[in-house]
């Protein structure tokens, strides 16, 4: 009897254990979880055809440089040609939530314009040279579009690195470990009695050093950077002519590693990557002695992650109780050196403080790069414009620092009028 009941028992559980296997299953609740709102315009990607004889005409000694889809496979694939370390992502990457606006979609680009003028901004990027275009404002974003590259790519953004650098400089400013009244030489002995002897770091961050731009190949590869840029030559008095050049970024770079004790990858990752709550590791190039190349080819990263870094600089990136741009750091970038003014076709003075190449009266301020990168950020507008584009084999790049400053001066992200 007590084996008839255990039998009639187990042939229950069987019974219902395949009642609940073929029970249809209820659908899935999806109601939170939501599609990224970005578009993609359908993009593809390179085939496989095309990835090959680009990256065979790179390998093979091929100028990268040549515009086009060919310069633009090497901005999205840094990491398959050029020697390279890794910044790790943060462990807890910073959401940024999705609130798309059409205004600023619909948003009509200036007929002034050498491309594209006339068209609306979510036609421009899909017309002229543009990789993607993320627009935060109060850290959230309100456009995000990727006519010529994915979400997830890696992207270069060259020199708009060095405000990276700069930034790295503020940080320890903020320690008490470097003075920028004080000069160069100050802290690299090796300097004195060179052209760069009293030359003020403050100047130096303001590519305003007076040291002619030289050819980096030589510190590119010496194993005594400091010891191969005491050579270089002086043309003119420090902080009296703003003029771009790499070397000055490139002593920035060896001051951050000279004070912190840190390689500047590492000092990269622990003070401002992973603190900004990237949401991927970026790479940065290194040269044949294994110094960072943070002058010029300088980081990859997903636009996203730029657009976090640019965030950091705002008032909705500034919450915490410890933000990596401190007041005093974001005081030091406005008040700029009046002397070092150049128009650069935005029919409004400009200034350059802290590697950033337009300060503008407003207080807003922009990085540019080779090709059709920028970063453009006001703070009193709690904005950040970030893009990537390639010029075409006809040389043309985007003009989205130009649409950057129209947008931020255009009414649609003041704070007032959008409470």
């Amino acid at each position: 009897m007590k084996t008839m009941k255990n039998k009639t028992r187990l042939l229950l559980l069987i019974l219902l254990f395949v009642a609940c296997k073929s029970k249809p299953k209820k659908s899935v609740d999806t109601s939170n979880t939501l599609e990224p709102k970005y578009e993609t315009y359908n993009y593809a990607g390179f085939t496989k055809e095309e990835s090959y004889a680009f990256f065979k005409h790179i390998s093979e000694g091929g100028d990268w440089t040549v515009y086009g889809d060919k310069e633009r496979f090497f901005y999205l694939n840094f990491s398959e040609i050029k020697k390279h370390s890794r910044i790790l992502r943060s462990d807890y990457p910073k959401i940024l939530k999705e609130t798309p606006r059409e205004d600023i979609k619909n948003y009509v680009t200036s007929t002034d314009l050498k491309k594209g003028g006339g068209l609306s901004l979510n036609d421009y990027v899909q017309q002229v040279e543009v990789n993607g275009l993320i627009i935060i404002h109060k850290g959230e974003i309100v456009f995000e579009g990727y006519p010529r590259m994915f979400p997830t790519d890696l992207h270069v953004n060259f020199v708009i690195t060095q405000v990276f650098v700069s930034t790295s400089i503020a940080i320890l400013e903020d320690k008490g470990l470097i003075d920028t009244s004080n000069p160069i030489d100050y802290y690299f002995d090796d300097l004195k009695g060179s052209d760069w002897e009293g030359i003020p770091v403050l100047d130096i961050l303001s590519m305003s050093s007076g040291i002619a731009r030289t050819p980096l190949e030589t510190y590119e590869a010496s194993f005594d950077p400091i010891n191969d840029l005491a050579k270089a030559k002086s043309v003119r008095p420090s902080g009296k002519e703003y003029q771009f050049s790499n070397t000055d970024a490139l002593i920035l770079t060896l001051l951050v590693e000279k004070i912190s004790g840190l390689r500047f990858r590492d000092f990269m990752e622990q003070e401002i990557w992973r603190k900004i709550g990237s949401e991927h590791s970026a790479l940065l190039g290194i040269n044949t002695n294994g110094t960072s190349i943070s002058y010029l080819d300088g980081m990859s990263s997903t636009l996203r992650d730029l657009a976090r870094f640019g965030l950091a600089f705002t008032p909705s990136g500034r919450k915490s109780a410890n933000p990596i741009i401190s007041d005093a750091h974001l005081f030091k970038i406005q008040e700029v050196n009046e002397t070092l003014t150049k128009s650069q076709s935005l029919e409004e003075m400009i200034f350059s403080s802290y590697q950033w190449r337009a300060v503008f009266d407003d207080g807003d301020f922009y990085k540019g790069a080779h090709g059709g990168q920028g970063l453009y950020v006001s703070p009193a507008k709690d904005l950040v414009i970030a893009f990537y584009g390639t010029a075409n084999t006809d040389f043309e790049s985007n003009q989205l620092h130009i649409i950057s400053r129209q947008l931020a001066k255009s009414g649609l992200f003041d704070i007032e009028s959008n409470k």
